[in-house]
């Protein structure tokens, strides 16, 4: 007697890994886009406390009277953010507002995904174009 597994037993497995796999492909693709647009928020908030840092040090500076210091503008180039922060993976588009010294309008692009702060208030990330 042969011992082995016959074509139907053979295609009932690959059927049953092929209906496994289909499942479970969207749900791993929203994991990922999950953790891309979490990765995102975090990069933008990271960069905004960079900023609002990085002024609060400035208006300190010249409080102090420290020689050749000045404020933050209430606008900001990307330029001018870079040489504030580490930007890393991400990009800012378009240019930074602040108020009192504190970023109130931002828009981040990381990861595929834009975060866009408007009035101090982060809006829900979207899909890169």
């Amino acid at each position: 007697m042969k011992r082995g597994f016959t074509l139907i037993e053979l295609l009932a497995v690959i059927i049953i890994l092929a209906i496994i796999a289909l499942i479970a492909t969207p749900i791993i693709t929203n994991v990922v886009n999950d953790a891309k647009k979490s990765t995102a928020e975090s990069e933008a908030n990271l960069i905004v406390s960079g900023i609002n840092n990085n002024c609060a040090i400035k208006d300190m500076q010249v409080q102090m009277g420290v020689s050749g210091a000045s404020a933050c503008s209430n606008s900001l180039s990307q330029s001018d953010v870079e040489a504030m922060v580490d930007l890393a993976n991400a990009s800012i588009d378009g240019s930074v507002t602040l108020e009192n010294g504190r970023v109130t309008g931002i828009t981040v692009v990381s990861n595929g995904f834009k975060v866009v702060m408007t009035s101090g208030t982060w809006a829900e990330p979207t899909k890169a174009s």
